[in-house]
């Protein structure tokens, strides 16, 4: 698609037909080699960066009016900072957007409209309005420079996805960086009937290497309405299976790497999970996802398990009550260090954690709390949980989430 992005959009290519050097990665547009005046004088380089708003492979009006900037600090052509009135942000350091760029500040700059501002109207006055602003003082310094930085040539396209459109999401605020952290993650979700489904639909938006989903059930009317998505009256009693179902909608966005595997988890397709970096555990059976844990311990790895214990309680038996839990390590007995809160011989009874209803809004719950410690395990989000922590624990009846270790509730 990014090849046809630049001729297919006329401000794109009005950008490159005027010899700018246009470089698009992923959602990134580089407008490269604008010069800018130092501190003390002299003439350097720089790169434009903004995240481009899309719509398929058409480009929409800038959805903001900042910039990054992979210079130094521009200067007047009489040697004043531009910095205060030009800066809304600066790294000394740096800011890694991801794809192999380093910025390090952020401009912003309104369009002018009749004494006020507007929105710009497409990216080639959005990059003009910057380069007239920072490439004029270079140009006043030294004429011709500007016209020098024009040197034409094929606009440069670089992408790299695994989706069949680009997540601009990631790329509208600087943190493809981040997300690139979890690119190369071989990720599977066994059980995709309930917590699972949402799982199915996070995960899938990510931008991981692999995904591969386990479950040997086939979809039916009762699971239309506690999963991610809608299905068709004529999917039910199909006799269409579940991972196969999930596959087929979520083919529409990623472009490969989801595999399916219609199969109960047994001894021999737990050997299959070594490859996986991590495995998400939603099943319903306790025996199983004890015996998925012990193997993922066994194989060093990271495995994260959900699980709702739901009932109809209350006074009149006319309420849902009950627990929804995340396990994000199991040890199953003392492995000797003092102070650790886990006790030989533990374990939850079938019945006591993992019950029988489910709800949607629990279901996604349960694995928007799994997502989400994953990604502070990786790197994504900020992790100052207290050492020890396995588990999270949300009652419904309080609307309290607790973190815990095994033995201190």
């Amino acid at each position: 698609m990014s090849n046809s992005l630049i001729s297919h959009n006329n401000d794109l290519s009005a950008l490159a037909d005027t010899g700018y050097r246009v470089e698009i990665r992923g959602a990134y547009l580089l407008v490269k080699g604008i010069p800018y005046v130092k501190q003390n004088g002299d003439i350097s380089k720089g790169d434009i960066v903004t995240s481009l708003d899309l719509a398929g492979d058409k480009t929409r009006p800038p959805g903001d009016h900042t910039v990054w900037w992979t210079g130094g600090t521009p200067h007047t052509a009489s040697g004043e900072s531009m910095e205060p009135y030009l800066s809304c942000g600066n790294w000394t350091t740096g800011q890694d957007l991801g794809e192999g760029i380093t910025v390090y500040m952020q401009w912003s700059r309104k369009p002018k409209s009749g004494g006020g501002s507007r929105g710009y109207r497409n990216y080639r006055e959005k990059i003009e309005t910057y380069v007239e602003e920072v490439g004029g003082e270079a140009e006043t310094k030294r004429p011709g420079i500007l016209e020098a930085a024009r040197a034409g040539g094929d606009p440069e396209v670089e992408s790299k996805t695994r989706f069949k459109y680009v997540d601009t999401n990631a790329y509208r605020n600087g943190v493809r960086g981040i997300e690139q952290r979890i690119e190369d993650e071989v990720v599977a979700v066994i059980g995709v009937g309930g917590s699972g489904s949402y799982l199915v639909d996070i995960l899938a938006k990510t931008n991981i290497k692999e995904l591969h989903l386990y479950d040997d059930d086939v979809l039916e009317q009762h699971n239309a309405f506690r999963i991610a998505g809608a299905a068709r009256i004529e999917e039910l009693g199909s006799g269409k299976s579940k991972v196969e179902w999930h596959r087929e909608r979520y083919a529409a966005v990623r472009e490969e790497g989801i595999y399916v595997h219609e199969k109960r988890v047994d001894d021999e397709t737990l050997k299959c999970l070594a490859k996986c970096t991590t495995v998400f555990i939603a099943v319903d059976c306790l025996n199983s996802r004890r015996k998925i844990q012990n193997k993922c311990n066994e194989m060093g790895v990271l495995h994260i398990s959900i699980g709702l214990g739901l009932d109809i309680e209350g006074d009149n038996n006319d309420q849902i009550g009950g627990m929804v839990k995340v396990e994000t390590q199991y040890r199953p007995k003392d492995v000797g260090k003092e102070g650790n809160g886990i006790r030989d011989g533990e374990e939850e009874q079938p019945n006591q954690i993992y019950g029988n209803v489910q709800t949607a809004e629990l279901n996604m719950l349960g694995a928007a709390l799994a997502i989400t410690e994953w990604k502070a395990k990786r790197g994504v989000y900020r992790d100052e949980r207290p050492n020890g922590i396995d588990s999270i624990l949300y009652t419904v009846s309080t609307g309290r989430i607790l973190l815990g270790k095994k033995g201190k509730g």
